[in-house]
């Protein structure tokens, strides 16, 4: 039986990780490519319109744009000015034709894109929606001044910005849209229930997640090979579940995750975490082969997680090593979505298919994080990889 979505003002009740969005004009939905797809319908944005997307991206969070008829162009080799995938509002502005509707904007593992401002302002001039996805920066913001200070949901560039939980947090689900400007009307509630089967399927994986590197390494030792994902372009696909399903649309956040949120205490998460990824920038430093892909904690900075760029063609065998250890290493943004042409996107090409993330805070795991990288550097010089 499918659960019924909380029904509270704007669909957001105080308390833990929700009151950062104390004040704003959000709806809680039941992941965060629904409050995506809401979007899109929120401004008038249809077949035969063109979205600004960037290069480096994960798929997962184009892909509700596209199933709207949406057009997109990726942004990369002129559109992002570094190997932190930094946007540059000159080159973006040499991209925008006489289809171009939106600009959607990724903050990378809870760093904030410096030019925010200024890409919203170069919109605005060009009479164009901001989409912000903050679905990798939930704690991050200007309030975050030092490590004592709890952060507060930033988001406030776009004309509508987007929030992920599960992504932070080991709960079932959770996104959030926020609407910023002033002559688009308040989000109303996702009025329909979260489905039965995502959530116990989410729950399975998250019970059996503990058990992934076992069984993996069991596999690896029967000699059972691993299906090849399907190709698209000669790119491996990204995984299947990460396309948006239909039937999501307008679904709204699940009581469970609401629960497990309302009582995180938001400050100690971020002191966990800006903690974590500082001891693991001090055990990286001076190794050879492996590149922080930020390796400076700007204030007001919460990270998601710590990201290495290792050398070419040795992420997945890095990853599946760590992962039979039992740590909890994740190939970030492996596999490009089918529908989207990556030609001349070298830059992004390197970072999708180089990046090792590691979890920091309450999902960085017993073993720790300065283990996890010290693994990473073993690893590596025994040529795991």
């Amino acid at each position: 039986m499918a659960e019924t979505a909380p029904q509270r003002g704007n669909g957001i009740p105080a308390g833990g990780v929700m009151a950062l969005f104390a004040g704003r004009r959000a709806a809680a939905s039941f992941n965060t490519r629904v409050a995506i797809r809401r979007a899109v319908d929120m401004l008038g944005l249809g077949p035969g319109d063109e979205v600004l997307a960037p290069a480096w991206n994960c798929g997962s969070e184009l892909d509700p744009l596209l199933a709207a008829g949406l057009t997109l162009r990726l942004y990369g080799a002129g559109g992002v000015a570094d190997a932190q995938g930094t946007v540059d509002p000159d080159a973006l502005a040499r991209m925008i034709g006489p289809a171009t509707r939106a600009v959607y904007l990724i903050h990378y593992f809870g760093f904030l894109q410096p030019h925010a401002a200024a890409i919203r302002a170069l919109c605005d001039a060009r009479g164009l929606w901001l989409i912000e996805d903050c679905a990798l920066s939930l704690l991050s913001g200007p309030a975050m001044t030092g490590p004592e200070t709890a952060g507060r949901a930033d988001g406030r560039a776009g004309h509508v910005a987007l929030f992920c939980l599960y992504k932070f947090f080991p709960v079932l689900g959770g996104g959030v849209l926020v609407v910023n400007a002033p002559d688009l009307p308040d989000p109303a509630p996702f009025a329909k229930a979260p489905p039965l089967r995502p959530v116990v399927t989410q729950a399975l994986r998250a019970g059996l997640g503990p058990l992934v590197p076992w069984l993996a390494a069991r596999r690896r030792r029967s000699g059972a090979a691993d299906p090849a994902p399907p190709a698209a372009e000669g790119l491996p696909d990204m995984p299947g579940h990460y396309y948006f399903d239909p039937d999501l649309a307008e679904r709204g956040i699940s009581r469970g995750t609401l629960r497990a949120v309302a009582g995180v205490d938001v400050a100690a998460e971020c002191r966990a975490r800006r903690a974590d990824h500082a001891r693991g920038l001090a055990v990286l430093e001076g190794q050879a082969g492996l590149r922080p892909l930020f390796p400076q904690l700007t204030p007001g900075t919460v990270p998601l997680g710590l990201a290495v760029q290792v050398p070419p063609g040795q992420r997945d065998a890095l990853v599946r090593a760590l992962q039979a250890e039992g740590i909890a290493a994740t190939p970030w943004w492996a596999g490009y979505h089918r529908g989207l042409d990556f030609s001349g996107q070298p830059a992004a090409r390197v970072l999708k298919d180089g990046t090792v993330f590691l979890p920091l805070g309450s999902g960085g795991g017993e073993a720790g994080i300065e283990h996890a990288v010290a693994r990473l550097v073993a690893l590596l010089r025994a040529g795991r990889g």
